[in-house]
């Protein structure tokens, strides 16, 4: 039996009974990775798509990887910036769930 913590909560589930923890217990959670998900789809991998296709078409006429280590640099900044968010957002997520809920975060300490 898999276990997984909520990053929330901070409660153990099962992992098949993660997602319906989530949607029942933290809908604002659920709402908010349904935004990434669309942020992802529709802006970042286009623009990294666009990137190496650019790079493929004239990366050979700048000098030798140059619009390589430019794409590259891109990918990773972007990785960075949204896991950089994603802390901030869970950060936020879980102190406004421990301001609505002071005594489950007692029980659990003790």
């Amino acid at each position: 039996m898999i276990r997984t913590r909520c990053p929330i909560c901070g409660v153990e589930i099962e992992t098949m009974l993660y997602r319906a923890h989530r949607e029942a217990s933290h809908p604002d959670y659920v709402q908010w990775g349904r935004r990434k998900v669309r942020l992802s789809i529709y802006l970042i991998l286009p623009s990294w798509f666009s990137l190496i296709v650019v790079d493929a078409l004239f990366g050979r006429f700048l000098t030798p990887d140059f619009l390589f280590a430019g794409v590259v640099a891109y990918v990773i900044g972007t990785v960075i910036v949204v896991m950089l968010v994603e802390r901030r957002k869970i950060r936020e997520l879980r102190a406004a769930w421990k301001e609505t809920h002071p005594l489950f975060e007692k029980e659990t300490k003790t």
